[in-house]
């Protein structure tokens, strides 16, 4: 790290809604770390019913209002305000980016929403006032299914803090990787559908179709050649795309919203691209795409 960050004020932390962690504590690296905690963040929708006074306030009578939310916090991320991964990852990146691979590894319906200059641990014995500030406020389309178990076991945690790092150097180095990237993970916030399709859509394009001429096929013949070994698997994924890049064009075209059930296969088609670019630490580039397509023995090397 550029700086030892070895003081409170050297961190900021990020109220994690959604999970539970299995340990206490779990260091990823260079002062990034999860910690247990707990802490409720809510918003009550209030009305006021006269104009505000000399002092600005409402008078009362005040009445509460259907809406609003609420988030129980019981992990938090603690990011350091410098990392190696340079200047473009400040805490609030780092926070996001830690986060973003836990949505990516298994858990799509996390959120961020709030960010505290105090460890959430601290703030209820803490003298000083804490800077709160929302975050990832907005909800997710995605939920835990019923019954299951929202915890972070040891082998997403090993695999976030054996990632974290150099996915994050490979964020630094591919420009078109970090926009798929980061689409792929505004995909999930909850609004339109037809909106999220678009968001995934864009992110494939930017990884799959490196010119605009025949969109479709390129980015079906390459995204399954890049997922699926030569046969019947690979043709099955070839067609399966080209009847969701229909649902893509549907969302682009129309004013009609896209149904849920192809808007999950094509997350789930992009983020199995994304967790193998990140495991090998690779971006496929177009030769080494249609080296694949055409089932050349020896493709070129990868490239950053």
């Amino acid at each position: 790290m550029g700086k030892n960050a070895n003081e409170e004020s050297d961190y900021l932390y990020g109220g994690v809604a959604g999970i539970k962690l299995s340990v206490d504590s779990f260091a990823l690296g260079e002062g990034v770390e999860l910690r247990q905690t707990y802490s409720h963040l809510f918003s009550a929708n209030m009305m006021a019913f006269a104009p505000p006074g000399p002092k600005g306030y409402h008078p009362a009578p005040w009445k509460a209002a259907k809406g609003g939310f609420g988030y129980d916090i019981e992990v938090e991320i603690r990011a350091p305000v410098q990392t190696t991964l340079g200047e473009s990852f400040d805490a609030k990146e780092t926070i996001w980016w830690v986060s973003a691979l836990l949505r990516l590894a298994r858990f799509p319906y996390l959120s961020v929403p709030v960010i505290s200059n105090c460890s959430f641990r601290d703030i209820p014995n803490s003298k000083e006032e804490p800077t709160l500030t929302p975050f990832e406020t907005e909800g997710r389309i995605f939920g835990p299914a019923k019954d299951a178990d929202c915890t972070l076991d040891a082998d997403q945690l090993a695999w976030v803090a054996e990632k974290w790092l150099s996915a994050g150097h490979l964020l630094n180095r591919n420009p078109k990787f970090y926009s798929a990237l980061k689409a792929f993970d505004s995909a999930t916030v909850r609004g339109r559908a037809s909106a999220s399709m678009l968001a995934l859509w864009g992110g494939l394009e930017q990884l799959f179709a490196p010119s605009v001429g025949e969109l479709r096929f390129r980015v079906a013949a390459l995204l399954a050649s890049y997922l699926e070994e030569p046969g019947a698997s690979r043709l099955e994924l070839y067609k399966q795309v080209l009847k969701l890049y229909n649902e893509r064009s549907v969302a682009a075209h129309t004013a009609q919203d896209v149904e849920t059930g192809p808007l999950v296969q094509t997350y789930v088609m992009m983020r199995n691209a994304l967790v193998r670019m990140i495991d090998e630490d690779k971006v496929p580039t177009q030769s080494d795409l249609e080296s694949l397509l055409f089932c050349v023995t020896s493709p070129p090397q990868h490239s950053t």
